[in-house]
């Protein structure tokens, strides 16, 4: 077991809870199936026990008929009810039953039960277990057979029936009560009722492993998602299920599982790369900051130290506290820019007509820059960031640009529209391409610090342009200048007029 895997304790465990609440489910369904069952074998055999007795008394009560018959035929006396009642039921008992014969007044008028060898094959005398009254008055009284029923005796339980007695001539003798000892049809039922036990328990037991199989295999994969939760837990934020997504629920939370250990993983590494990147620029501010302050304070210590007294050296000090002074403004304010983009400032975005957008920007330019302008391209975009994104890519292209002339051109593709701004410079280095957009970056001596950038500008452009759903290019070759291109997303014709911006 893995550190980040959790024991459960058994009777916690999912698997024993869905196996055991399949298992009792499956046994009360067994012990309703085997209570019926049971019930339907118990009735059957003694039906098949009772159509037995029925046939022994019909079979003794014929001989009994032919008798009278033969007596009448002879012109003989009828035989008493005693001795009728007596020869019929020492006929049944030679069938191996018990009977008894009881007259309307429910008086015994004899009774057999059956002998066993080397005794006679009729025992007279012993009586059956009597039945209840009510019972032995409908059969004597009202012609009534009773139902099989099981009333104990003296040498154990007996199933018993009673019978209606008449004569070949219909005079009603009374009722005749046949039994038979029950015992060996209870070790039958008891029989049958232990198969039925045991192959309930063993049907429970195999459902018992086949359920514990089944559930394991079937949970086997949310404890593969319980060591990885618990691996992310510990911060290995690299870890995936590696579960095959299926169509089943657990498959369903597989792969959401994983999906979201994805955005965490993303979510992590963005802010660890956010503080990372916090941490870099409020180093790179300081360094920033630190430079013109030290410079200040260096002028400052030489003028306290008596330089106060000669006019040049004042002069020249002043002038690069200024300077550097100046330097701290721009760079505060284009941290502040930097900074509110970064918050989300809302920006007002507007169809914004690019030429003469540009032509007002550049009229107001000293040296008047190249431009080449395509009329009615519109642009979505916020004027005042535009201006803003114009000013840093102006400015950039004057530091660098050597003094020699810069173009603005608009720009358009199937799905953009946009300016590009162009310098003669020195041009950038391949491997600084990347990075030019970075804060406080700066690449080649031509980019160095002296220049007077605060290595924001681009940092600046392309939040602002990111912002309004844009993006922004740089081409450059080594000695060929740089090009730098704002991509923005095209109004619609509907959104502008021409006049209108």
């Amino acid at each position: 077991m893995s550190s980040t895997e959790r024991r459960v304790a058994w009777h916690h465990s999912l698997r024993w809870r869905l196996t055991l609440t399949f298992v009792l489910l499956l046994a009360l369904l067994l012990a309703a199936a085997g209570t019926v069952e049971y019930s339907l074998l118990r009735g059957a055999v003694i039906a098949s026990r009772a159509q037995t007795m029925t046939a022994a008394f019909q079979d003794s009560r014929a001989v009994l008929l032919r008798l009278e018959r033969t007596r009448r035929a002879d012109h003989r006396p009828r035989l008493g009810a005693g001795t009728l009642a007596k020869a019929l039921v020492d006929q049944i008992a030679l069938g191996r039953l018990s009977a008894l014969v009881v007259g309307p007044d429910l008086q015994v008028l004899a009774s057999a039960a059956p002998g066993s060898p080397p005794s006679p094959a009729v025992v007279a005398g012993p009586t059956a277990p009597l039945a209840s009254r009510s019972v032995l008055l409908a059969a004597a009284n009202f012609d009534t057979k009773s139902n099989p029923a099981l009333l104990p005796s003296s040498s154990g339980t007996s199933l018993v029936l009673v019978f209606p007695l008449t004569t070949a001539t219909g005079r009603d003798l009374g009722a005749v009560e046949v039994a038979e000892p029950a015992a060996p049809l209870q070790g039958e039922l008891s029989l049958a009722s232990l198969v039925i036990e045991l192959g309930s328990l063993a049907v429970l037991l195999v459902a018992l492993g086949v359920g514990l199989w089944l559930t394991t295999r079937s949970l086997r994969p949310l404890r593969r998602l319980t060591v990885t939760a618990a691996a992310l837990g510990n911060g290995d934020l690299a870890q995936r299920s590696g579960l095959t997504p299926t169509s089943d629920e657990v498959g369903v939370l597989a792969l959401v599982f994983d999906e979201m250990a994805e955005s965490v993983e993303r979510t992590v590494r963005m802010r660890e790369e956010a503080e990372r990147q916090m941490r870099q620029f409020i180093a790179d501010a300081s360094h920033e900051l630190r430079t013109p302050l030290t410079s200040i304070k260096g002028y400052l210590e030489v003028l306290q130290r008596g330089a106060a007294t000669d006019p040049q050296a004042v002069d020249k000090a002043l002038g690069t506290m200024a300077l550097e002074a100046e330097r701290m403004r721009r760079l505060v304010a284009d941290l502040l820019t930097l900074a509110r983009a970064d918050a989300g400032r809302e920006l007002k975005v507007r169809p914004v007509d690019l030429a003469g957008f540009m032509d007002e920007f550049l009229d107001e330019r000293e040296g008047e820059p190249g431009r080449q302008l395509e009329a009615n391209l519109v642009a979505l975009a916020d004027p005042d960031a535009l201006i803003t994104i114009c000013q840093n890519l102006q400015a950039n292209a004057e530091r660098h640009g050597g003094g020699r002339s810069i173009r603005w051109s608009t720009v358009r593709s199937e799905d953009w529209v946009g300016l590009s701004c162009s310098d003669q410079g020195p041009g950038i280095a391949e491997e600084d391409l990347a990075h030019v957009f970075e804060r406080f970056y700066r690449s080649g001596d031509s980019r160095s610090r002296q220049e007077g950038g605060s290595g924001l500008g681009l940092a600046i452009v392309q939040s602002l342009v990111e912002r309004q759903g844009g993006r922004v290019t740089v081409e450059s070759q080594v000695g060929q200048g740089a090009r730098f291109t704002v991509w923005l997303p095209p109004a619609r014709a509907s959104d502008w007029e021409p006049g209108h911006s």
